[in-house]
């Protein structure tokens, strides 16, 4: 949940649309970890780098021959990629069926659904893929903030997302700093895919109904947040699962008919009290509340000494 509001961040702060196919390169991730699982032998773990890198070249297609033809011609582009994102969501399952039936008619495997938890290991209890998904998340995360605030290429791509125009005029090449930003986005999308297989398993359309609860996630966060969609993904990942049990108490399996209002109002909620996100302006200001403590911790030492 927080790699795909990363990447769904990611690709609306550098172009201002959301992509709502974003879910969909999950399949992608998957697929590659299934075709190299399945027919080369090779531990499924070991293909989530080859599955990102597939992933992210799917990224900076769309983006090459999608976005950037779109921007080049002006008009409401925002309209038209949002549009043309929904489309490529319903189209994109069509394009990996042909994937399924080769493997099913013309390579004899089962491709119903791309299951490898027979892969998987077991430490102590607990299914390896708990532990590995989990170290995987907090790496990826470190990794992006290192890149962001440390390399040359990301200080570039926050540049081009606060101002492209004046980080053209000063030199950064805004065509890379797009281009890269999609090839994230399309990673970490393909690894939640490869993840999925040892999990439970994935289907061509990606998580059904998940890029809703993506989105919560994002805009709680704050769509031009990084680190708001980093708490954003955690608190609606969490959230649902707290309130999904606690509804399952009350009235058992009929939650599932209506569980996918449980991330719409943390949408409403999370409007209502900040508009723009925790994170987004006017939202939770950190320096704010550090100096909110200390004047506290003032008053509560002035009390004292009194």
């Amino acid at each position: 949940m927080i790699m795909l509001t990363v990447g769904f961040t990611f690709t609306y702060m550098m172009e201002g649309f959301p992509n709502f196919a974003h879910t969909t390169y999950t399949a992608v991730g998957a697929i590659a970890s299934f075709y190299l699982t399945k027919f080369y032998q090779i531990n499924p773990y070991l293909t989530w780098p080859l599955a990102a890198v597939f992933g992210g070249l799917v990224g900076s297609f769309m983006y090459l021959c999608i976005v950037r033809p779109i921007r080049r011609n002006g008009g409401y582009q925002d309209i038209t990629l949002t549009l043309t994102f929904i489309v490529l969501a319903t189209v994109m399952p069509s394009l990996f069926y042909i994937f399924n039936w080769w493997a099913r008619y013309l390579a004899g495997t089962n491709t119903r659904g791309y299951n490898l938890r027979a892969y998987d290991f077991v430490w102590n209890g607990v299914p390896g893929i708990a532990i590995t998904s989990t170290a995987a998340c907090l790496l990826i995360v470190l990794g992006l903030r290192y890149f962001l605030t440390q390399s040359k290429l990301g200080l570039s791509l926050r540049a081009v997302s606060e101002n492209p125009d004046l980080a053209a005029t000063i030199g950064v090449n805004t065509l890379r700093a797009h281009t890269v930003s999609w090839f994230i986005s399309g990673a970490l999308a393909a690894v939640v895919g490869s993840i999925m297989t040892l999990y439970r398993g994935a289907t061509i359309t990606g998580p059904d109904g998940l890029i809703i609860s993506i989105i919560a996630g994002a805009v709680i966060g704050g769509v031009y947040s990084i680190y708001g969609a980093i708490i954003g993904g955690l608190f609606v990942a969490l959230a649902q699962d707290l309130m999904k049990d606690f509804f399952y108490a009350l009235f058992g399996l009929n939650i599932e008919r209506w569980a996918q209002l449980l991330p719409l109002s943390f949408l409403i909620t999370a409007l209502m009290l900040f508009p723009n996100g925790i994170f987004g302006l006017g939202g939770f200001n950190l320096d704010e509340l550090k100096n909110k403590i200390k004047l506290l911790r003032l008053r509560f030492s002035r009390r004292l000494l009194e």
